[in-house]
């Protein structure tokens, strides 16, 4: 796969940076109570439900949810710890969705970090990808399958993007006799699968 093409969102970015600065570095760092202590949040196992309070910095996990589950449900919590306020039961539908939608999307960036995962060999037939990335990050099949899913439409969007930028360059240099409008509708496509980044 080439990961030259792989263009991160800016959620994605923050999340990166956030850990490398905390020396997260490899999925063995990502052990839950590492992350929660590097990021100041503490955490309380217990036979409740799963849940957590912003203000405090703390993440309520159920001790009785394999290490896999509770590993996603920590990331999740831990976004809306770093990442939101407000009490959800309180909030608008509105506000309160697009809470959980970044929620569920810092649960893959967090749970399989994309500078993490470039550096391993990622087998190439995904019957045999997905399961590595579960068991390389600890994280459910699901979860590693979307996550790859991610990555290679990411990979293919920014592949594609710089075939169509190749070849608005060659016809360029090739076809000087286009229109002014021929150009003006080409570049004004090129503005617009450039803007068309976040998948």
């Amino acid at each position: 796969m080439l990961y030259a093409y792989y263009h991160e969102t800016l959620l994605e970015q923050w999340i990166n940076t956030k850990c490398l600065n905390h020396g997260i570095k490899s999925p063995a760092d990502l052990d839950i109570e590492r992350v929660a202590e590097a990021f100041g949040v503490e955490l309380v196992y217990g036979s409740y439900p799963s849940f957590s309070d912003n203000e405090e910095k703390v993440i309520f996990l159920n001790k009785y949810k394999d290490a896999a589950e509770a590993r996603v449900i920590f990331f999740h919590e831990l976004c809306h710890v770093l990442r939101h306020a407000g009490d959800q039961r309180r909030m608008t539908a509105l506000f309160k969705n697009a809470q959980e939608s970044e929620a569920e999307q810092f649960v893959l960036y967090a749970a399989v970090p994309f500078y993490m995962f470039a550096r391993l060999p990622v087998p190439d037939h995904r019957g045999e990808a997905i399961p590595y990335i579960a068991e390389q990050f600890q994280v459910p099949l699901t979860l590693a399958e979307q996550r790859l899913d991610q990555i290679q439409r990411r990979v293919l969007h920014g592949s594609l993007i710089a075939a169509a930028q190749a070849a608005n360059r060659r016809q360029k240099q090739t076809a000087p006799g286009w229109s002014s409008e021929t150009q003006r509708v080409l570049s004004q496509l090129e503005r617009q699968i450039k803007g068309n980044g976040g998948m």
